[in-house]
């Protein structure tokens, strides 16, 4: 990418996100303590980049090159900064200095500061710990960062102790479990200390993981003081809707029982439903053409990988237009709604859960990034809607994938392959490439395409309707501004 490429793209950025902020830093309402915030922040959520000697698009009327001040603006601000980086506690390692880009005919120099979502735990400025908003930082209370520590997998829910006596563990699970790996009929508290499955608590006394009560244990929603069953609603409609009485047809359905048959059980379960469809009053029968495989693999990942210690449980509704499956626990590790099922995680959220579990006759499939990816193949293949992933901050503990039950448009993959290639998108430009020219034509599109979760709408603080543009909703923007360094 040359320099003129990379600046171009800069400055097309509509807004900030997430995933991106920019800091000019001779303005009058940046601080070095509000540029810490922001990088703590990223950090703690997704990641992200800060450019700097930048102005934001949507606080000023400045267009073009003109937006561009540049470090030299005010090196000292520059300089204080990479010296303040290093109050970060812990540190984040080979953050600074920024990637430097020269400004061709402005003789002025950004900073582009990459910042990587951390984890292996929070990261704090003067004792305080942020997150990410669309736009913005949140400062965290202490009861939040014990909540978010478990959501995000900084601790590990499935290897605390639980005071669950052990006859309740000695299941014809555990057997399965003992005899496939060889393991001798010793008492079950020998066996489980001996494979992490148990360890001695304060007191002295050997005491059961969380991962081994949901592992063996026939009922242990009922032995934990956390959740850990799948609930599934099916509703009439596409909309939950609360008047004399829910529109849910028939009564919920709890799955239970260790980890293995809740799998079998919900697959099943959810299957069954899918295939007989759902009666709507006039007689009509909603069909689901959604991919057994997709489902399955989505059910999989949420019972392995939800977190063990937010007391919710996994729930599955079904209406007439989708399905949804909620798991509570934010996306783990280095993974982020950009990168899920690209990238191979750094490891799982429930790892003693997941180890044994593998040990087990005909496990589920847990190799790490297949699940995504069979996701999105299937229901690519299927012609249908890629499923949409729906997570902080729209959702503030938990990661929700909807699949639609509808036939995706020759516009979407129009529009979609546009995105992939520019990130943004607005009315002129679909009309272009879809050859319509009518603009509500397109409008309604659009519009249909926010409201199921498929774009994210980007509005501009000056309201004007021509300069609305539209994104993929897990995009972020780092490949716009990644600087070649061969050139």
């Amino acid at each position: 990418m040359t320099k003129p490429e990379l600046i171009k793209n800069i400055l097309n950025i509509p807004s900030e996100s997430r995933t991106l902020e920019f800091k000019r830093l001779g303005s009058r309402n940046e601080s070095i303590d509000r540029v810490l915030q922001s990088i703590v922040a990223m950090a703690n959520t997704d990641g992200g980049t800060l450019i700097l000697g930048v102005e934001d698009p949507q606080k000023t009327t400045l267009k073009g090159l003109d937006r561009i001040f540049g470090i030299e603006e005010n090196l000292v601000f520059y300089d204080e900064l990479g010296k303040a980086v290093r109050k970060i506690s812990p540190p984040i390692s080979s953050i600074w200095p920024p990637d430097i880009v020269e400004v061709p005919n402005k003789n002025v120099r950004i900073g582009l500061l990459a910042v990587p979502k951390v984890s292996d735990g929070f990261r704090s400025i003067e004792g305080h710990v942020y997150v990410r908003l669309e736009q913005g930082n949140k400062r965290l209370l202490p009861q939040e960062v014990v909540h978010f520590a478990y959501v995000k997998g900084f601790e590990r829910a499935d290897r605390e102790l639980v005071a669950v006596d052990f006859s309740l563990l000695k299941t014809n699970f555990y057997d399965v479990w003992r005899k496939k790996r060889g393991i001798a009929d010793d008492p079950i508290a020998n066996v489980l200390e001996k494979t992490g499955l148990a360890r001695k608590g304060k007191g002295g006394q050997i005491l059961p993981t969380r991962a081994a009560v949901l592992l063996f244990a026939e009922f242990p929603n009922d032995l934990l003081d956390t959740k850990c069953a799948v609930r599934i609603f099916q509703y009439e409609g596409n909309l939950e809707t609360i008047k004399e009485t829910l529109n849910l047809i028939g009564t919920p359905k709890n799955i239970v029982g260790p980890v293995i048959k809740q799998i079998t059980d919900a697959h099943e379960y959810v299957l069954t439903l899918l295939r007989t469809g759902i009666r709507v009053p006039s007689g009509f029968v909603t069909t689901y053409q959604i991919p057994e495989r997709a489902i399955k693999e989505a059910i999989t990942n949420t019972v392995i990988h939800r977190d063990y210690y937010t007391k919710r449980d996994i729930e599955v509704r079904i209406f007439e237009d989708r399905v949804e499956i909620e798991s509570p626990g934010l996306l783990p590790l280095n993974i982020t709604p950009s990168n899920i099922g690209v990238e191979r995680a750094h490891g799982y959220r429930n790892d003693l859960l997941v180890k044994h579990l593998r040990e087990f006759p005909d496990p589920p499939n847990l190799d790490q990034n297949e699940g995504v990816k069979a996701m999105r193949q299937t229901m690519m293949i299927a012609n249908l809607y890629p499923p949409v992933f729906w997570t902080y901050p729209r959702l503030q503990d938990a990661v929700r994938v909807i699949f639609f039950n509808a036939k995706a448009p020759s516009e979407w993959d129009k529009v979609s392959d546009f995105l992939i290639r520019n990130k943004y998108i607005n009315n002129t430009e679909a009309r272009g490439i879809l050859h319509v020219e009518d603009t509500g034509k397109v409008s309604k599109l659009f519009n249909r395409l926010v409201r199921q979760g498929s774009l994210t709408k980007i509005v501009p603080r000056t309201g004007a309707k021509r300069n609305v543009r539209y994104r993929l909703p897990t995009a972020d923007e780092k490949t716009l501004f990644t600087p070649d360094k061969s050139k």
